[in-house]
């Protein structure tokens, strides 16, 4: 295998794309990279990169497809390990069930996973897919589009995708999000504990878990404008790294973030719940996204006072956290906390 370091240069991805479509049956051996390497979108745990490959052997259509190369970074401790290894082979085989679902959108098709030197996976190959992230539009048809996807994500049969992480209960998804938050936090900071306890007396009264696409940010949906008119054109869905079953309302917190506004929409929360519920979603109150909001604040927290306990700070300090989290405790309870 090719030996990659931790900048990749253009020859040696190359030979990387190469040598993994050739180990598979339908690309054969005499198949090529076309032109430039384009890095595209990077995110947290991957470097992606666009590319055309040519074969004698493919269907014209197959020649013409774009592709997709995700690698995992590897420049800080915190994004190397097996747990970057395991979410990789998991977005693979969760690609390879919705090709069999019946999701009503366009998914990524998977292609090829890459290894490394020592054989571990270290990316994936899949198809591109034609379209505009939705990130350059965030207004109220993003949110609709938003609430739509995470509607029909929500209703994908569990039983397809066994290899995911499973909550059997929204409660116990609630739970396990609390168990990841260290202890001492609660020491230090005297909000959190008010949080904590709060969260944990809350139960939904809707206890049906189902899929989740856990990052349903307006960067991973993509509008297709090579369709003429705006109502015929599909929303695909990319990027299921984060994908898992538990509660409903976790996917929406994760769009809506504990923000007042909402992609810039003036009371967005609810106008993404009248979305969801418009579009056949699950029963889900105001509330139960507030819990998962209030989770996501305290992780944030919880990383932040973690690196400024290891003089290892990358972003807002702990004391900024603090005070969003008060903000929308505050709100979410409406009572006064310190």
């Amino acid at each position: 295998m090719v030996h990659l370091s931790r900048k990749h240069n253009d020859r040696d991805l190359h030979r990387l794309i190469q040598q993994s479509l050739q180990e598979i049956p339908d690309f054969e051996n005499r198949v090529e990279v076309v032109g430039r390497i384009n890095k595209i979108h990077q995110g947290i745990w991957h470097d992606n990169y666009c590319f055309f490959i040519r074969s004698q052997n493919l269907p014209v259509g197959q020649n013409e497809q774009a592709y997709v190369l995700r690698l995992l970074q590897q420049r800080y401790k915190w994004q190397q390990g097996s747990q970057s290894r395991d979410r990789l082979v998991g977005e693979a085989e969760t690609l390879r069930a919705l090709m069999i679902s019946d999701f009503a959108h366009p998914t990524p098709e998977l292609v090829s996973i890459v290894k490394g030197n020592d054989l571990e996976p270290i990316g994936m190959i899949e198809t591109a897919l034609p379209g505009v992230s939705l990130d350059r539009f965030r207004d109220r048809s993003t949110l609709k589009r938003i609430g739509q996807v995470a509607a029909n994500v929500h209703h994908l049969d569990t039983e397809l995708f066994t290899h995911l992480s499973n909550c059997k209960t929204r409660t116990q998804h609630i739970q396990v999000q609390l168990g990841k938050i260290d202890a001492d936090l609660f020491a230090e900071f005297p909000l959190a504990v008010q949080v904590r306890d709060w969260i944990a007396s809350y139960a939904p009264t809707d206890d049906g878990c189902c899929v989740l696409h856990g990052d349903l940010l307006p960067q991973n949906l993509l509008l297709n404008w090579q369709i003429s008119s705006d109502a015929e054109r599909q929303v695909s869905v990319v990027d299921w790294e984060m994908t898992q079953i538990g509660d409903p309302a976790y996917d929406l917190a994760i769009v809506s973030r504990g923000n007042r506004k909402v992609l810039g929409v003036n009371n967005g929360l609810q106008v993404l719940l009248d979305d969801y519920a418009n579009f056949g979603g699950r029963k889900i109150s105001m509330a139960d996204v507030r819990v998962h909001e209030l989770l996501l604040v305290m992780h944030w927290l919880n990383e932040s006072w973690r690196e400024y306990q290891e003089s290892a700070p990358r972003g807002h300090g702990p004391e900024f956290y603090e005070e969003q989290l008060r903000s929308l405790f505050r709100r979410t309870t409406n009572r006064s906390v310190r």
